[in-house]
């Protein structure tokens, strides 16, 4: 057995059993053949909280949330429980990385799209695409709204004679000013102003132009422009179709920026009335490499390189099902594309990718999966694209040298519902009506908010409960001495909890911060009481127990392994937890496992899960030979 190099593949929240049911239904023959020659772990688990930050964090040192620090999707700042920032800052993760271990020894690592390893985190040891946000030209570093993030230049942009939320409405008039135009066909016009959405980028841009066209059979034919140009169109579409990529410099505040796009014409009606036109994001094609410069090389691959935005336009009811599973392959074309070429062209050892759709697509929509056979074909539309994609990227590797292993974060699970509605659970609620938060209401707003002052307890991030300590807090107004005490109430108050319309107990465990090891989680900034529900409770993932299984849903990790050496067509049955797989791939590589790796080695999917012994028993016994020829020499008495 000789596995010289590996490839890691992260997918976001896929469900392990709509996997399987794609495989067996055969859209999904890369994943099958890699199944068949490989190793199915049918019990792979997540550590908790089930949510992105610490458990992508965790498949790259081995180390617990607890250990490696990044303990949720967002993290708070000193003693300040309301200033908070999404954790995708490599040094907010405290363990050592795969891939600094590794480099000790001169291995060399490319991280592709891998979350919370923003900025460069793999330093002179090789090549980062992306890592600030789920996507590339995402940002999760450059806003300080809980959840939100920013895109280079522009999300999605919709131009609609329709008032649509947060779409642009135009209005369409006779044109003025144009030259170039061809005689004997009928024009009107549209001046449009590109909206930065969501953009870290101030907008210096002038007015774009739509020009629609009769040639003789009403107005069917949409040109774009940046300048009053007949001979200069961006793109000429008809309605449904999409543009060819569009690459062009658009100017900020800041210089400017090359980006590449796409546009749909969705409609046009033949009396020049109605028309409504989609943008991809606008995506940079700078800034979101290392070394700088590399993205430079990936200008002109397939796909595009678009932020998750494109999610938010289907919920605003922008673009439809057929259309959101053209842009989520948009995405995983790119990603391929990338991943084919650095692995042909550049020198590595370890390779490691993330690929965010799954999770996007089930936060909308997966109560919808089961119900809606539209939505259930978007989904499989989704799980064939993504293994196109795995087929690109297992067309640049050697097999018989490498080691692939396919695993995830987590799953997801949809939520109970109680007639018309869905379950819904708030823990600070529940902390409320037994006295241990205080809210008001905003007069603006009519929304609720904390009262930091008054309140002994806030629940906070995804499964934390924090007791508001004097001592720790710059809002504090519990006292060291009654920590114990309401850690108590805390924890009888979600016990307590019945769900009114169900009679269910929604939470599964509730232990007090000292107790919390057992599951992975210490350190200052965890909560003073973590919480786990289950699995049909609201939120898809992140608060649900690892082992949940809900409907068509699955919280379980992904694990499927293949290389030399590895056992063929395998189901494995013990449990497989995320720690394992570091160390596991450098008991194959004989790499330094990273100090602060907690995890043990996956024995079972070796063919010899004794070979290492093997060989050192082997290594010795010639030692042992030349050992002895060496001697014999020196112990020789004539001379010559």
């Amino acid at each position: 057995m000789k596995i010289e190099k590996c490839v890691v593949i992260g997918l976001d929240a896929p469900i392990v059993k709509s996997i399987k049911k794609y495989v067996e239904k055969g859209v999904m023959p890369n994943t099958k053949k890699l199944i068949e020659e490989g190793v199915w772990g049918e019990n792979c688990l997540v550590p908790h909280p089930t949510i992105t930050p610490p458990n992508w964090t965790t498949i790259v040192t081995g180390a617990w949330p607890g250990t490696h620090g990044i303990i949720c999707f967002n993290l708070f700042r000193n003693k300040n429980l309301s200033d908070r920032y999404a954790a995708f800052f490599k040094d907010d993760c405290k363990a050592e990385y795969i891939w600094d271990s590794a480099g000790k020894i001169g291995k060399k690592t490319i991280l592709l799209n891998y979350p919370s390893t923003w900025p460069n985190a793999v330093g002179n040891n090789g090549i980062q695409i992306g890592g600030a946000g789920l996507a590339i030209n995402e940002y999760r570093t450059e806003t300080k709204i809980e959840w939100a993030y920013t895109c280079d230049v522009s999300a999605d942009l919709l131009f609609t004679t329709e008032e649509l939320p947060q779409a642009t409405l135009i209005e369409i008039r006779e044109i003025n000013g144009w030259k170039n135009l061809p005689e004997g066909e009928e024009f009107k016009g549209v001046e449009i102003k590109i909206d930065f959405r969501m953009s870290k980028e101030i907008s210096d841009e002038p007015p774009w132009y739509f020009l629609l066209i009769n040639s003789g059979n009403g107005f069917d034919t949409l040109g774009v422009y940046k300048e009053k140009d007949g001979t200069k169109p961006l793109a000429i579409l008809k309605k449904g179709e999409w543009s060819e990529k569009i690459y062009t410099e658009i100017k900020t505040k800041n210089g400017s920026k090359k980006v590449v796009f796409k546009i749909k014409l969705f409609e046009i009606s033949p009396d020049g009335k109605n028309l409504k036109v989609y943008f991809t994001p606008l995506c940079s094609l700078s800034g979101f490499g290392f070394p700088k410069g590399i993205e430079k090389e990936l200008e002109n691959l397939d796909g595009l390189p678009v932020p998750d935005s494109f999610f938010n336009a289907y919920v605003l009811g922008w673009i439809d099902n057929k259309t959101l599973s053209e842009m989520m392959d948009q995405q995983h074309i790119n990603l391929g594309e990338i991943a084919n070429y650095l692995l042909k062209n550049k020198e590595w050892d370890l390779f490691f990718m993330h690929a965010h759709c799954p999770d996007h697509f089930y936060h909308p929509l997966i109560n919808k999966v089961s119900v809606d056979k539209e939505i259930e074909k978007v989904e499989e539309e989704m799980y064939a694209s993504i293994d196109r994609m795995f087929g690109r990227i297992f067309d640049a590797i050697d097999k018989d040298k490498t080691m692939i292993i396919i695993t995830s974060d987590h799953g997801a699970t949809p939520t109970e519902k109680i007639g018309d509605e869905f379950y819904i659970f708030d823990v600070n609620e529940i902390l409320e009506k037994k006295g241990l938060l205080v809210t008001e209401t905003e007069p603006e707003t009519g929304r609720k908010k904390i009262v930091w002052e008054k309140s002994k307890a806030i629940g906070f991030l995804s499964v934390y409960v924090y007791v508001n300590l004097k001592s720790k807090f710059i809002h504090g107004c519990v006292d060291d001495s009654e920590y114990e005490k309401i850690q108590e109430e805390i924890i009888k108050a979600l016990y307590d909890y019945t769900e009114p319309k169900t009679g269910k107990k929604p939470v599964a465990f509730a232990l007090k911060k000292q107790d919390a090891r057992i599951i992975g989680l210490y350190g200052e900034k965890i909560g003073d009481v973590i919480y786990g529900i289950n699995p049909e409770v609201n939120g898809e993932h992140g608060r649900q127990l690892t082992t949940g299984e809900y409907g068509i849903g699955s919280m379980k990790g992904l694990f499927i392994a293949k290389g030399p050496g590895i056992k063929k067509d395998l189901i494995i049955e013990r449990t497989i937890w995320l720690v394992d797989i570091v160390p596991t791939i450098c008991y194959a590589m004989d790499l330094p496992v990273p100090k602060d790796c907690e995890g043990a080695i996956i024995y079972q999917i070796f063919e010899d899960t004794d070979f290492k012994r093997k060989e050192f028993e082997k290594l010795k016994k010639n030692y042992e030979r030349l050992k002895e020829m060496i001697e014999a020499e020196k112990r020789l008495t004539h001379n010559y």
